[in-house]
């Protein structure tokens, strides 16, 4: 066991994330079970059994498809917005483990606090979903049978539209030495609430998880993610999302980005781990 001032942060793909902290484990999102034609990420979900918490960032598919086995196999409460809750329940996550919460809510673990703050979903111009799924579709090539388990997988999610700005949450770990580090799992635009956290915590964190998908070429993605990145002021950068997600979405280069931080936020750094790689940082100081 690592020691209590060590915070392990492990990816697994998208923006599901491990935050291993003493004796705690906070997962962030729970979509392990990616389909046929994504890149295995190393476990399959029979394999989660031990979580403290699990906090949904919002509750499309690729964010919260296996939340059901995952809440069942481990008794850790969920945690997210309002509309993230019901549809952990739709998938079969006891209503009595779960908890609904409200921006600016803030949850107490076993040395550091969470608070939820009010984000906002990225939102895709449809003809160039359509035009790149469209591209994606034919620069690839899958089976009937993979087909099949991509749409069983995708059927694990809501599409209601209030997601967009009301049902997507970024996260502050806060521990007792004032060390900070936020999460956010979608690229839109930046809210009052955030705004207003960021203002009232000083303007800066130390570690900022930024997502970097959904608008397919890096300037597109760029106008979307450094605006967040620049606001969060952390030290340390972790990019998020950037990873394939077949059929809609290829991998997207991370380099861009990474530059972008260096040269506007010159005093911070930036890492891209690999699938499980652990990432420790000293939060007693």
């Amino acid at each position: 066991m690592p020691p209590a001032s060590v915070l392990t942060v492990r990816w697994f793909g998208t923006t599901n994330f491990e935050f291993d902290y003493g004796d705690q484990v906070i997962l962030l999102d729970t979509f392990y079970d990616r389909g046929p034609r994504a890149r295995p990420i190393g476990f399959t979900v029979d394999q989660v059994k031990r979580a403290n918490g699990i906090l949904i960032g919002h509750a499309h598919w690729d964010h919260i498809s296996d939340v059901a086995p995952v809440a069942k196999q481990t008794g850790a409460k969920v945690f997210g917005a309002s509309l993230s809750i019901e549809t952990a329940v739709q998938l079969g996550v006891p209503p009595a483990q779960t908890q609904a919460l409200k921006s600016g809510e803030i949850l107490k673990f076993k040395g550091f606090s969470v608070e939820a703050v009010l984000a906002q979903h990225s939102t895709l111009d449809p003809e160039l979903l359509k035009v790149f799924s469209e591209a994606i579709e034919k620069a690839t090539t899958r089976t009937p049978e993979q087909k099949a388990a991509e749409e069983q997988v995708r059927a694990k999610g809501t599409r209601d539209p209030r997601l967009i700005k009301e049902g997507t949450f970024a996260y502050l770990f806060t521990f007792p030495s004032g060390f900070k580090l936020i999460v956010r799992n979608s690229a839109g635009p930046i809210t009052e609430e955030e705004k207003a956290t960021l203002k009232r915590i000083g303007g800066k964190t130390d570690v900022a998880i930024v997502p970097y998908m959904g608008q397919y070429i890096a300037q597109r993605q760029l106008a979307a993610s450094l605006p967040i990145a620049q606001l969060y002021n952390a030290r340390m950068y972790l990019p998020a999302h950037h990873d394939q997600l077949l059929p809609l979405f290829p991998d997207i280069g991370i380099e861009p980005l990474l530059m972008a931080i260096r040269d506007s936020i010159p005093a911070a750094r930036t890492y891209s781990p690999l699938y499980r790689e652990p990432v420790c940082f000293n939060v007693a100081r």
